[in-house]
C-alpha cells in the first residue's frame, strides 16, 4: 500500500503541464457556487421578502420576516443544492481521469449535470448517514465520514450505480483504509493553513493537488494502479513499435 507521500508525488506527476487548467476549473467552479448560492437571498429580496443587505449576512432563517418567505428560501435552497453538488461531481470526475491521463478536461465539470438527481441525493443521503453516527459521539461521525468518502468517486466514474449502492461499495472499499486516507488528508493540513493565510488565492493550488491526490487513492484502493496503467501501455507501445 502506498504512502501519503506517493499519492502525492502521483497527484503532482499528473498535474505537471496541467496546472493552469486545474487551477482555472476550480476558480470557475467556486465563482460559480458562489453565484448560484447567493441566487435564493438575490430572488427573495427582488420579491419584496427580504431586504436588500440581507444578501450580504450569514443568517439563514432569521432574515425572513415571513413563513411564506422562508419557505421559498429552503425551496430556492435545495434547487441550488442540486446544481451545486452536480459541479462536485463532475470535479470529481475531472481528477479522475487526470489521474488516468485521459478524457480530462474543462467539459468534464459540466459532464455529470444530466445525473443531477442523483449527485444530489448521494451527498443528501451521506450527510444524514454521517449526521445519524455523529449523534452517538463526534468520532463515529467521522469514521463514517471516511467510509462514505470513496461514494462521490465511484458514482462519478460509474453514473449508473445507485445511490445506496455507491455507498456500500465505499464502505467495503475503506475497510482497513480508512486510517491512510486519514493521513492522507492531514499531509495537506500545512498547505491548507498557508493557502488561507494567503487570501484564500493560495487554495487554488492547494485544492487542485490535493483532490488529484485523493483521486489517485481512489483509483489504488478500487483496483486502477495509474502507474501499472502508464507502464501497460508503454510497453505496448514499445512491442508495436518494434514489430513494425
Amino acid at each position: 500500500m502506498l504512502r501519503a507521500s506517493d499519492y502525492r508525488a502521483k497527484a503532482r506527476e499528473a498535474l505537471n503541464g496541467n496546472w493552469t487548467l486545474a487551477v482555472i476549473i476550480v476558480l470557475v467552479m467556486q465563482v460559480l457556487i458562489m453565484i448560484i448560492n447567493s441566487l435564493p437571498k438575490i430572488i427573495l429580496a427582488m420579491a419584496g421578502f427580504i431586504d436588500y443587505a440581507s444578501i450580504f449576512t450569514y443568517d439563514e432563517i432569521g432574515a425572513y420576516a415571513s413563513p411564506i418567505g422562508s419557505l421559498i428560501y429552503w425551496a430556492l435552497l435545495a434547487i441550488t443544492g442540486l446544481v451545486t453538488y452536480s459541479f462536485v461531481m463532475g470535479y470529481v470526475y475531472f481528477n479522475i481521469n487526470l489521474m488516468k491521463g485521459t478524457d480530462y478536461g474543462f467539459e468534464n465539470l459540466f459532464a455529470r449535470f444530466y445525473n443531477i438527481l442523483k449527485n444530489f441525493g448521494l451527498y443528501f443521503m451521506i450527510g444524514v448517514f454521517t449526521v445519524l453516527w455523529s449523534l452517538l459521539f463526534i468520532i463515529p461521525g467521522i469514521i463514517a465520514s471516511f467510509s462514505y468518502s470513496m461514494a462521490p468517486y465511484i458514482m462519478a466514474e460509474d453514473p449508473d450505480v445507485g445511490i445506496f449502492e455507491a455507498i456500500r461499495r465505499s464502505k467495503e472499499m475503506m475497510m482497513g483504509y480508512k486510517w491512510k486516507y486519514f493521513c492522507l488528508s492531514i499531509s495537506f493540513l500545512g498547505w491548507i493553513i498557508l493557502g488561507t493565510f494567503t487570501c484564500g488565492i493560495g487554495l487554488l493550488w492547494v485544492i487542485p493537488y490535493m483532490e488529484a491526490a485523493n483521486a489517485a487513492f481512489y483509483l489504488e484502493i478500487s483496483g486502477q494502479n495509474t502507474e501499472d496503467t502508464v507502464n501497460t501501455t508503454n510497453a505496448q507501445y514499445e512491442y508495436n513499435y518494434y514489430d513494425e
